[in-house]
């Protein structure tokens, strides 16, 4: 049985995912802090948590373990407002969820004796429903014994696929995750918003493409995933697909959409080039034209 008695601070979307997981993994919740008492009031209600509270001087005094569940520019702050509440931290923990920040963000706790560290959980929570974090891989940032400790019961309670890592390498870390899901994200955006019209579905469309092509992805590498315009060398059908994009923005009343997304393009098409390197070991003639053509209309338009 987990002996610590755990505050959770920020009531956003991840807290809505990592709060169910730990109870049912036998975690003592034993409140809710936000800086918006209905916010902590609906997270410590929907799972049956006895206190919550707008304020960090209201956790009560048995806690011993503090997850701050924030947005990663306010935990220095909020470490630091929790570091000058009378309290004993020396036989505390404190751990933040960010990818992007490290540990050095709780310094004010860890002044006081408070173990410190840090998990993130690479997944995506776009919204207050419910994401299964079982299986998701989890980056440990610790340094102490007490925090490792714990920190790797936590993984292992939770049923994560945790590895350690310094913390002048999350930033990179975090970074890679961005373009792994979010630039995902945009890429389909991008394409349901070129295709889109009453008697299609994006979706439909591209279910197949997207899903065959992570499996490839994930069962091979992504150099050798790549196909289409770029990787085969046809400028021809770069040219319709940029002179298309032209078309539509000279005849569109909002433009600034459009101009990105043919910017986007572009600086797509020549990183794809990168990865054509790394498939053939080279760029030949075909990719070398492409690659002169995308650098003319990435700094020049006719638009």
């Amino acid at each position: 049985m987990i002996k610590r008695k755990i505050a959770i601070i920020g009531a956003g979307k991840l807290a809505f995912s990592l709060i169910p997981a730990m109870l049912k993994a036998g975690y003592n919740i034993q409140c809710v802090v936000s800086r918006k008492l209905n916010s902590s009031k609906s997270l410590s209600n929907k799972f049956s948590i006895h206190n919550h509270s707008n304020s960090i001087k209201k956790i009560p005094t048995e806690v011993d373990a503090f997850f701050l569940a924030v947005p990663d520019g306010e935990i220095k702050k909020v470490a630091g407002n929790l570091s000058k509440v009378k309290r004993d931290f020396k036989n505390c923990i404190c751990i933040h969820f960010s990818g992007v920040e490290n540990i050095d963000s709780l310094q004010a706790l860890a002044k006081k004796g408070c173990s410190t560290g840090s998990l993130h959980i690479m997944q995506t929570f776009p919204s207050k429903n419910l994401i299964e974090i079982k299986n998701s891989s989890a980056a440990i940032e610790a340094i102490d014994k007490t925090a490792i400790y714990f920190l790797n019961r936590i993984v292992k309670k939770l049923g994560l696929k945790s590895f350690r890592i310094n913390s002048d390498a999350k930033e990179l870390y975090h970074l890679a995750g961005v373009f792994s899901s979010n630039f995902l994200v945009g890429n389909l955006f991008n394409a349901f918003t070129l295709l889109r019209s009453k008697d299609k579905n994006p979706a439909d469309i591209f279910r197949t493409t997207s899903y065959t092509t992570l499996k490839n992805i994930f069962g091979s590498t992504p150099a050798k995933s790549l196909s289409g315009p770029v990787d085969r060398g046809d400028l021809y059908a770069i040219k319709k697909h940029i002179d298309a994009l032209d078309s539509k923005i000279r005849l569109a009343r909002e433009k600034d959409q459009l101009k990105l997304l043919r910017m986007n393009y572009i600086i797509q098409s020549l990183g794809l080039l990168e990865v054509v390197k790394v498939k053939y070991r080279k760029l030949n003639p075909n990719h070398l034209k492409i690659k002169k053509y995308l650098n003319e209309k990435l700094y020049k338009s006719d638009i």
